[in-house]
């Protein structure tokens, strides 16, 4: 599956910032954008973790699996409104990030 920023139809203003594991916890849906725009493709499911803030404020981070060559990350974009409607749009729907932890579980076992 090709899918390249080209392929999600995005407008998004001509911003690039770059993003590493090593220097930030969590990216902005700018740096999911520009990796890519720089080559990177999603590989597999988004999973959606949820933090709750004293029992009432809620802040999303989609955990996003990408892939450039034999390069593998995830990113982890915390949600505002055009993440949102990135996914929406491409009908897109997050797994819960339980999923994902099984997941990482299952891959560390092998």
């Amino acid at each position: 599956m090709n899918n390249t920023s080209g392929n999600f139809h995005v407008d998004y203003p001509d911003i690039v910032r770059h993003w590493s594991p090593k220097s930030e916890k969590y990216a902005g849906v700018d740096c999911l954008i520009t990796a890519l725009r720089r080559g990177w493709e999603l590989e597999g499911d988004i999973y959606q973790q949820d933090f709750w803030h004293a029992g009432t404020r809620q802040v999303v981070v989609f955990h996003v699996p990408l892939q450039r060559g034999s390069e593998r990350m995830v990113m982890p974009v915390i949600s505002n409104p055009y993440a949102r409607r990135l996914l929406y749009t491409n009908k897109i729907m997050p797994k819960p990030y339980s999923e994902f932890e099984k997941k990482q579980k299952q891959q560390q076992r092998a």
